[in-house]
């Protein structure tokens, strides 16, 4: 009898705990929300230009720079910077470099101002007295445009006759700069460039020395190094001399202020496959590439060229980089740059 009584209440107790749902409340096995995320973060700042570029003075070796904020006073420090490298005052007799000078005048300081401001439509452009460089920025869109034509630069003053560089003679460059932020490349998953770019124009005069080349460049800096060593990262978009861009492996030369660093370029094909690798003036083209792995391979070749030999990948970053122009032959080129961005995509911290 007792037997059955016990198991009669066994029974009641279960039916009365299997409807009362509190008494059990449910677990969460697992969803996911804990585990990390991956999360894409935007590098650039002010990505349409609208605080303004810095524009540097013309020599390389002591940079300095005045504010090109479009005609507003009282602006915050501009975060883009434009490099326009290049004094042949040194080397040629009687040159007035300054003819080539965008640098804006700062009254407070008593600097001549050299650039010429002006405005086309939605764009702000600047230019110099010699017609050598020309620059617009559309605000709203964050569309820009550079133009150097060396035939207007590489000349002899008086005669106003172009005359080519000599070995070891500066050339010049148009470069946009800005330091984003420091991306340890062993600690991220990816890290993105972007943008959409056209060779609007490519008249070569004379190509019996140097080339046009159109590039973006980072410095892959090894952070634990006492000497800050590191090494150069060339994304190469154009270079006149090739059909196809061959990559890039060798030690920065050719000036008294060439850094003596390793050098390494994906090949044309590598950057734009859907093209494999040629580039059309007049057309469009959209570059999307994860720069850890290649600039990886950089760092693994570099080394074994004897470069970096006491780094580790680990302390390996990128914290700046420039683009633009780079012209040491006698050539009148043009490009617009379009929807720029890099990203590096890591866990969530």
């Amino acid at each position: 009898m007792k037997r059955i009584a016990l198991m009669l209440a066994i029974v009641m107790l279960l039916s009365v705990l299997s409807s009362c749902e509190i008494l059990f409340p449910s677990i969460d096995p697992g969803n996911g929300d804990d585990e990390p995320k991956l999360v894409e973060r935007e590098m650039l700042f002010d990505r349409n230009f609208e605080k303004g570029i810095k524009i540097s003075n013309l020599n390389s070796h002591q940079v300095g720079y005045t504010w090109w904020t479009y005609g507003a006073t009282g602006a915050d420090e501009p975060f883009w910077s434009l490099g326009q490298y290049c004094d042949l005052s040194s080397t040629r007799a009687n040159y007035d470099s300054t003819k080539n000078d965008l640098s804006l005048g700062n009254e407070l300081f008593d600097i001549p101002a050299y650039g010429i401001e002006g405005v086309d439509g939605d764009y702000f452009t600047l230019t110099n007295e010699s017609g050598s460089k020309y620059i617009s920025v559309n605000t709203k869109t964050g569309e820009y445009n550079l133009i150097v034509d060396t035939t207007k630069e590489y000349i002899n003053q008086e005669t106003g006759k172009p005359v080519v560089r000599k070995n070891g003679e500066d050339w010049v460059h148009m470069i946009m700069q800005q330091t984003p932020g420091v991306v340890y490349l062993d600690q991220v998953e990816s890290f993105i460039m972007e943008l959409d770019f056209t060779i609007t124009e490519n008249i070569e005069y004379d190509n019996s020395i140097g080339a046009s080349q159109f590039q973006w460049i980072f410095s892959v800096h090894d952070k634990a190094s006492v000497l800050n060593d590191y090494m150069w990262f060339n994304v190469t978009l154009f270079d006149n001399r090739y059909e196809v861009f061959p990559g890039t492996q060798l030690y920065d030369g050719g000036k008294a202020d060439a850094t003596g660093k390793f050098i390494y370029a994906p090949t044309g094909e590598e950057i734009l496959p859907e093209s494999k690798g040629k580039i059309e003036v007049g057309k469009t083209y959209h570059v999307k590439i994860d720069l850890k792995e290649y600039m990886k391979t950089a760092f693994d070749l570099a080394q074994s060229k004897g470069a970096l030999s006491e780094s580790e990948w680990k302390n390996m970053a990128v914290n700046g980089f420039n683009i633009g122009w780079e012209v040491s032959n006698l050539a009148k080129v043009g490009v617009k740059i379009e929807n720029m961005s890099l990203r590096v995509v890591e866990y969530e911290k």
